[in-house]
């Protein structure tokens, strides 16, 4: 399967400028971690004798063990079906995560390709993407044609029917007509690929099998952004 030619950073930048002036994306902050750095300073002689500190016995201080959740790119919720939301406008660096042909697939960036399924467990089948100059070298490495920025190889591909998406997760769809994006829910997805969608869908809107950029963490996909392509 091969996906059709495109300039993808033009789409996802027409994509984004479209959206710019009506878009209510809610963005999660994040939380910066500052280092502590113990910084030591010489100073230089002077004519008065240094006080003499005896010194002391601490007894060891013992750090309760601290769990830390795993990341999820899952927004707070308060999205209503259809509302209008950002494209999606970073994708990996070189390219998308490779994968194991089978058993559990690891955290990562992927490039898939959805054909329905579950509302709870999407069927999908997962490629991997390359773009840049990593996309010249994989193409000329098996014979093809980096065309517009970005190669899909295929062969490999993986079939997955059973990575449960997360609670919360963030799912966009992408509007054919206008190519801006909109928020979903995952019953909404399994809807809309075999029938009409729900009240407050854009005007004309069609699910169309653009692809999507999904995110696992900790075995549940996280994010699931489709991309509009020509």
């Amino acid at each position: 399967m091969r996906f059709a030619r495109i300039t993808l950073a033009g789409a996802v930048l027409l994509a984004v400028g479209l959206a710019a002036c009506s878009s209510d994306k809610k963005e999660d902050g994040g939380t910066a971690t500052t280092a502590s750095v113990e910084v030591t300073t010489t100073i230089g002689d002077t004519t008065t004798a240094p006080a003499t500190t005896a010194p002391t016995t601490e007894a060891p201080t013992t750090l309760a063990p601290t769990t830390v959740a795993p990341a999820t790119s899952a927004p707070a919720p308060g999205y209503s079906l259809y509302d209008e939301v950002d494209a999606p406008t970073t994708l990996p660096s070189g390219h998308t995560h490779a994968f194991a042909p089978t058993g559990v697939l690891a955290d990562g960036v992927y490039w898939v390709s959805y054909t329905g399924g579950a509302a709870a467990t999407p069927s999908i089948t997962i490629f991997q993407a390359f773009f840049g100059d990593e996309c010249i070298s994989k193409a000329a490495e098996v014979g093809g044609e980096c065309n517009n920025d970005y190669f899909v190889l295929d062969p490999p591909s993986r079939d997955i029917n059973d990575l449960p998406f997360a609670a919360g997760v963030w799912l966009t769809v992408a509007d054919m007509n206008t190519m801006l994006s909109h928020w979903i829910t995952p019953v909404e997805l399994a809807k809309i690929a075999t029938s009409s969608p729900s009240a407050g869908a854009p005007a004309g809107f069609e699910f169309i099998p653009f692809p999507f950029i999904m995110t696992v963490t900790s075995g549940e996909i996280t994010a699931f952004e489709q991309l509009w392509v020509p």
